[in-house]
């Protein structure tokens, strides 16, 4: 009967749109937007951090389209800033109200994960899209010198990382393209090793671009300026079928459950997980 009501009510997100409550959190005068579904108790629903990219800099409002599928798939989705004290409040307001709170990132967000959550006993699940490790930057460092504190999960026992694998692929013929990430993608061989118990799910979709997750005027803007190159097909009906597919893998690794609907047909996948615990 549950896989029925996800079936009906998630299979895609742009169909059916759930009612949402919107409400804002100001904490050091830092406002943390909160989205979450009408139809659940905060104590049945799964929160999910979302610290954006750039650092939590870019405004949650630029991935509104990602933010509806999750709550479409019944997700409390709270959008914090760059501020890390703000964010380690809040975290601590909410710990005790939701059935579980992960951290979500998108690119160089991972950062703020890390410099927020990392003291966080309730938090063991962490999400983590085409992460990026600038920490050598923020910390005046230089590129050469190993910051160990980025690959240290101090109770983080579970991950899921989603790579839009355009973000690491570059071409030479017949047009110089020089990929986005791989200067500053977070290296997983050394999380692993910094982290030996660590569960480490990958899933990669081939044919989509690390800004392919936005809202498709954004999404368009970096693509067609060849700063972040995304799948070929800007068809707004395809960039939707990636966004949800994305929350249905967040979905499933969160719930250690499959959902069995079209976009797996849709899209290029290469998949090494098995949702452990």
């Amino acid at each position: 009967m549950k896989n029925l009501f996800f079936l009906l009510s998630c299979v895609s997100c742009f169909i059916i749109n759930s009612p949402v409550n919107i409400y804002k959190t100001i904490i050091n005068d830092q406002v943390i937007k909160t989205y979450e579904p009408m139809i659940l108790n905060k104590e049945n629903m799964n929160a999910l951090i979302f610290y954006t990219g750039a650092n939590s800099l870019i405004p949650g409002d630029v991935y509104s389209n990602f933010i509806r599928c999750l709550n479409n798939y019944n997700f409390s989705v709270s959008v914090v800033t760059n501020d890390n004290s703000a964010t380690k409040e809040f975290l601590n307001n909410i710990k005790d109200s939701y059935k579980e709170v992960i951290p979500l990132s998108h690119s160089s967000g991972y950062v703020n994960i890390i410099n927020s959550v990392n003291k966080e006993k309730n938090i063991n699940k962490g999400i983590f899209l085409d992460p990026v490790d600038n920490s050598f930057l923020l910390n005046n460092n230089f590129p050469f010198l190993n910051n160990e504190n980025s690959y240290n999960l101090n109770y983080i026992e579970n991950i899921l990382i989603l790579r839009a694998e355009k973000s690491y692929k570059g071409s030479i013929f017949p047009k110089l393209e020089i990929p986005f990430i791989p200067a500053f993608a977070l290296n997983s061989e050394k999380l692993e090793k910094s982290n030996p118990d660590l569960i480490i799910n990958k899933i990669s979709a081939e044919n989509y671009g690390h800004s392919d997750v936005l809202d498709s005027l954004w999404a368009d803007l970096m693509h067609g300026s060849s700063i972040s190159k995304g799948n070929e097909d800007r068809d707004q009906s395809n960039l939707d079928s990636y966004v949800d597919w994305l929350a249905e893998k967040i979905y499933e690794f969160v719930n250690k459950e499959i959902i069995i609907n079209n976009n797996s047909e849709i899209l290029t996948l290469t998949t090494t997980s098995n949702y452990e615990e």
